[in-house]
């Protein structure tokens, strides 16, 4: 098929401002950032920059700092230009807000008709759930249309091609955790100009078509995402119906013929896939996308960006005659942020975390906790108790852990939290805390033995301590303590340590009631004491009673 004039005067006519009823069309080329482009215009469930408004407005309170940014896009080799800027901030700790300017400017060739397309745009968006899985997000703009075009209407009155409208749209943004497959999956909606009506200055008022855009997205990992979008609309300026004008001739078989009706596809396909590289800095892209009334396109585009700023751009091929489209996106961030959890699964602290000292090391272990949802947990530790943890390990798998390294006779406290498979992830909140001072051995306290029995009311008595089981671990011997208090005022009574499992305590004034416990030593240099076993009670008895006997008591603690 021959085409007289080139098709590129259709898609001018389609978009060109060449009098009411062409102004702010859909189903052309457009769409703000050239990493959403990129991906062939498959971002509602994804709108995690600034370019966002333009895709699905609940998606900005996905950014977690200030951001400055500006768009700009050469379109069908110069016959358009496409330009954006726009300031998104979060506030209010989980609500965020944007103000940007759009600008379609039509290159007709003839200053005396070129045009511009202006809207000026408040976003506000709001999670509607504590999880923040849900997302709502409005537009409210001001659209303006200016041309240089003049008419005269019959009574001689001159007036131009201007026009102005206020508009709303509305966004969804809905974000599931995953806590098997992937990170996550998102579900996106958009409606675009919910009964806008443009007013020109000659009277007639037109009303800018209602645009829909749905879509899926799934987060491989992190950095990988493949998303799915379908749009659909219905613009008069594309309707079929004829036109006074043709728009082209075609020539088929030697036979021209005159065209003037376009049969448009009112719903449109994308399909995007991203992935991020080199610790996020280098973002790759493809995407296809379809058109109302030309063919469809590849897309492709490449992005690097750091914690400050970032540039993208993104190329889209057409067919024969139309010329090529590029889009440069660049913006700025700072100010604090990074903080701001996105997606929030509420994950519970582990519980009964304890910690027992060992050599130059500290075994931590915690109940597992039962929430499907969590797949790792994060060990905190710090030198000093209550605060100023720092992470040592992260994603453990196990409810149990050793952590070496460590300075024997210095005290470590520690925390731990779990983490979900949200994206990003979230943690708990930490875990009570626990403190353990690393030792070359820590035997275990032994098992004290030995009966009470009522002693003879005589002087110099004595208590016979014996029957204490042989704990684990390498000892050298125990020391033995005596009070007349329960639980305070222990001394102890041996000068060197007790070698075999039985001592007598002498010199004690008999028949009273005296308290005892009792610790192990390691065979180490120098030794380390263990905790005391549970306290045992005896009264003084005379020297003539055997040794032996059991506890009136618990058993020790091991």
């Amino acid at each position: 098929m021959k085409y007289v004039p080139k098709i590129a005067l259709l898609v001018m006519m389609l978009t060109a401002a060449s009098g009411a009823y062409a102004a702010f069309d859909k189903g052309g080329v457009l769409g703000v950032g050239a990493r959403a482009m990129g991906m062939g215009g498959a971002f509602t469930a994804i709108a995690d920059d600034d370019s966002a408004p333009d895709w699905n407005p609940a998606g900005i309170v996905q950014m977690p700092k200030m951001e400055l940014d500006a768009f700009f896009a050469p379109l069908l080799d110069g016959k358009e230009y496409y330009m954006a800027g726009g300031f998104s901030s979060p506030f209010m700790e989980e609500t965020s807000m944007e103000f940007s300017v759009v600008s379609l400017y039509h290159d007709t060739g003839d200053p005396t008709t070129d045009a511009y397309e202006n809207q000026y745009i408040f976003t506000f968006a709001t999670p509607l759930n504590v999880e923040k899985t849900v997302s709502f997000g409005l537009n409210v703009k001001y659209l303006q249309y200016t041309s240089a075009a003049t008419a005269t209407l019959a009574d001689g009155t001159v007036i131009e091609a201007d026009a102005q409208a206020v508009g709303l749209d509305l966004g969804v943004l809905y974000q599931v955790p995953l806590p098997d497959f992937g990170k996550k999956v998102n579900f996106g909606f958009l409606a675009q100009d919910l009964d806008t009506v443009l007013r020109w200055q000659s009277g007639v008022e037109e009303t800018v078509p209602l645009y829909i855009q749905v879509g899926t997205a799934y987060y491989l990992e992190e950095n990988l995402v493949a998303s799915v979008d379908f749009s659909f609309f219905n613009d008069p300026n594309i309707s079929g119906e004829p036109l006074s004008t043709p728009l082209y001739t075609s020539t088929t078989a030697g036979a021209a013929t005159e065209v003037t009706t376009l049969a448009p596809d009112q719903s449109r396909p994308h399909v995007g896939l991203e992935g991020w590289f080199f610790n996020g800095h280098l973002g790759l892209r493809c995407g296809y996308t379809g058109f109302a009334t030309i063919p469809d396109a590849f897309t492709g585009g490449v992005s690097y960006r750091t914690d400050q700023f970032g540039v993208d751009y993104a190329y889209m091929g057409h067919a024969e005659n139309l010329g090529d489209s590029h889009r440069l996106s660049a913006h700025m961030s700072f100010g604090a942020g990074g903080e701001r959890p996105r997606v929030v699964a509420l994950v519970n602290p582990p519980n009964n975390v304890a910690a027992r000292p060992i050599n130059n090391a500290v075994q931590l272990t915690w109940d597992v906790n039962p929430d499907p949802h969590v797949t790792g947990y994060t060990i905190y530790m710090s030198r000093a108790p209550g605060g100023s943890y720092i992470p040592i390990q992260k994603r453990m798998k196990e409810n149990k852990v050793i952590i070496d390294g460590l300075t024997n006779g210095a005290r470590y406290y520690f925390v731990v939290t779990a983490v979900n498979n949200s994206w990003p992830s979230v943690e708990s909140n930490y875990s009570m805390e626990v403190s353990a001072v690393p030792a070359p051995v820590i035997p275990t306290a032994p098992t004290f033995g030995g009966s009470q029995e009522q002693a003879a009311p005589v002087n110099n008595c004595v208590i016979n301590a014996a029957g204490w089981s042989i704990p684990a671990g390498d000892v050298m011997g125990y020391n033995l303590f005596i009070s007349t208090s329960s639980g305070i005022g222990y001394k102890k009574v041996n000068d060197q340590p007790i070698t075999g499992l039985t001592y007598k305590i002498s010199n004690l004034e008999c028949n009273r009631r005296y308290f005892l416990i009792l610790t192990s030593l390691s065979n180490s240099n120098p030794p380390v004491e263990s905790k005391p076993s549970q306290e045992w009670s005896k009264s003084s008895e005379p020297d003539a009673v055997p040794i032996g006997g059991s506890p009136n008591t618990a058993a020790p603690a091991r």
